[in-house]
């Protein structure tokens, strides 16, 4: 991308200035305000992105990151603002060339999205933008953008992020070892360096995001407002992850954080990362006995009194009779072929609510088979098993780590097309 700055004055913002600008329909201009705001701050390709575009998405970043509304943090915010409005061309660029566009309801269903994780009615969104003196429009811009360059990057690497059955199985497997090993739970922000000369710049804009959070801002809107990640619409949050799967660096600054602090910027080479640690542990095995199951009572036809043999000769063919019925709902007409009583429904309950004895008669016995005999007050019985119903997992199901890879996959292609659109850029910074 070829960058030109013609002059490095330094960009002046002022709140007034904005409004009177704002109500350029009913309010007179002096020629020389209408000038400085319309002023060129960068020419991507051939688009212009003037001050006053820079300022308002200022104010729009401000208002969504929590940020105080302060001339020293619109300054700070201005470069970097700035180049994400020019990434911003670059991809609204991208998809014209696609011919990609983004419907009304798209956006109007993003703005309610919006609202419902702000915990706001609808419409108080629009209350708070006018408060602000900021026009609707530059947010309904900046979702255009974010969602036509998703279809973008979908379109370019259709097939490309596939992700296949042994690659989810592979995952949980992963997932499944770290049992007995401690995990992080972690937020990241991460500020890509796409060239050597930018390093200063993007560690400077790190430190700053640093100090925001130090004075109170919240990580999950910083992540959302400016990080670069698949991980960014979720407030940065990775999930629980464990050390040795992470690169060095970022390993090593999570071994020094307690649950609620951030790490100093971390440079790897992707660019800086900022952590937030939230929590940590070590993820146990539930225990087998907080498995369920549902059980019928088979009583054995036989006398209290009968001799060992008799009865497991009966058992054994009313197990084998069992195999052969239809399920549990077959368990009648096997009672009834063998004059037994009828079987009796246990219910569904906790296997560690059992008595040892059924825990060990039932503990390995596939759904549909009988047990070997159990000695009741009464008599003997088989006990059979309907359902069981696992030990609740922890593990997330396949979808959601099919969902997780193939995201993690196109941010990658994404960020390398990113790349390719701004060095085939003519990029005119003026400010």
């Amino acid at each position: 991308m070829t960058y030109q700055p013609t002059s490095r004055r330094p960009a002046r913002f002022s709140v007034f200035a904005l409004l009177f600008l704002l109500l350029a329909a009913t309010l007179p201009q002096p020629a020389a305000a209408q000038g400085s705001a319309l002023r060129i701050a960068a020419v991507v390709n051939d688009q212009i992105i003037s001050l006053l575009d820079l300022d308002i998405r200022i104010s729009l970043t401000i208002f969504g990151a929590g940020l105080p509304n302060s001339q020293e943090t619109r300054q700070r915010l201005a470069p970097q603002v700035l180049r994400g409005l020019i990434d911003e061309r670059l991809q609204m660029q991208e998809a014209k060339r696609l011919n990609i566009s983004v419907s009304d309801a798209e956006i109007n269903e993003a703005i309610r999205r919006i609202e419902t994780q702000n915990r706001m009615q609808p419409g108080m969104l629009d209350q708070a933008l006018q408060q602000r003196g900021i026009p609707k429009q530059t947010l309904i811009e900046q979702i255009n953008a974010t969602l036509a360059w998703r279809r973008v990057v979908s379109r370019r690497f259709v097939g490309a992020a596939e992700v296949s059955d042994d690659e989810i199985s592979e995952q949980l497997a992963q997932i499944e070892s770290r049992r007995g090993k401690p995990e992080n739970l972690v937020q990241e922000i991460l500020l890509p360096v796409d060239s050597p000369d930018r390093d200063e710049e993007v560690r400077a804009f790190a430190d700053r995001l640093i100090q925001q959070l130090r004075d109170g801002a919240g990580f999950d809107a910083l992540a959302r407002q400016f990080s670069q990640s698949a991980s960014a619409r979720n407030g940065g949050d990775i999930g629980w992850v464990v050390p040795e799967e992470m690169d060095s660096p970022l390993a090593d600054a999570l071994n020094n954080l307690q649950p609620g602090e951030v790490s100093p910027p971390i440079r790897t080479v992707l660019g800086y990362y900022i952590l937030r640690l939230q929590d940590r542990r070590v993820r146990e095995q539930a225990p087998q006995t907080e498995a369920r199951v549902t059980l019928r009572q088979m009583p054995l036809p036989v006398p209290a009194d009968a001799p060992p043999e008799r009865v497991d000769e009966i058992a054994a063919q009313m197990r084998a009779a069992i195999a052969q019925a239809d399920g549990c709902g077959g368990l009648a007409a096997v009672a009834e072929q063998f004059n037994a009583p009828a079987p009796l429904d246990l219910g569904t309950l906790r296997l560690g609510d059992l008595a040892p004895l059924i825990q060990r008669a039932i503990g390995n016995l596939e759904i549909g088979r009988a047990s070997e005999t159990v000695a009741l007050p009464g008599g003997a019985a088989l006990i059979v098993v309907c359902e069981r119903e696992a030990t609740m997992s922890d593990l997330p199901s396949r979808a959601e780590i099919r969902q997780r890879l193939e995201n993690d996959k196109l941010d990658v292609l994404a960020r390398r097309l990113m790349r390719d659109l701004r060095r085939a850029a003519f990029v005119d910074i003026r400010i």
